[in-house]
């Protein structure tokens, strides 16, 4: 009866350790295409710098400069923000995965408490069948012993 109920709380517990998993997987997914477009951002930004120089090497109109800068600005500005994309999907990747550890956690306590409940009724039987046999045994001798008596006196 114990048993069957903790089992049913273990199956519980598995489904939503499943699905907290399954969140976090999610999650680690999303903070790996977080940081994708950082990177992919300050790669742009250094290979538009580069190419820049290139061809400013050559001379830049006041024009071209000031767009050019405007241009990295806008740039440092949306790396900045995909900085704070990447910390904030970090996080919850992270809070995810502690979630899961936790009812992980849980889950193999209640099937711990299963096991030793197991072990422990094991142990009750085997005791009480040591016990009943030590009684037939202890009757049987008895009665050998009565027999013999019996015959003796016959």
């Amino acid at each position: 009866m114990i048993n069957k109920r903790f089992a049913m709380l273990i199956k519980i517990q598995q489904e939503r350790e499943e699905k907290l998993q399954a969140q976090f997987v999610s999650a680690q997914q999303f903070y790996q295409q977080q940081e994708q477009k950082y990177q992919g951002l300050a790669n742009y930004r250094t290979e538009y710098i580069q190419q820049s120089q290139q061809q400013g090497s050559a001379g830049l109109q006041s024009r071209q400069y000031t767009q050019f800068v405007n241009f990295i600005g806008k740039l440092d500005q949306a790396i900045l923000q995909q900085g704070r994309a990447v910390h904030q999907a970090r996080a919850a990747a992270e809070q995810r995965k502690q979630s899961w550890l936790a009812m992980q956690k849980k889950r193999k306590a209640l099937e711990l408490l299963v096991e030793r409940n197991n072990v422990a009724e094991l142990q009750r039987q085997l005791k009480q069948e040591q016990k009943n046999a030590d009684e037939y045994a202890n009757q049987l001798f008895m009665r050998r012993l009565a027999a013999q008596q019996d015959d003796n006196l016959a």
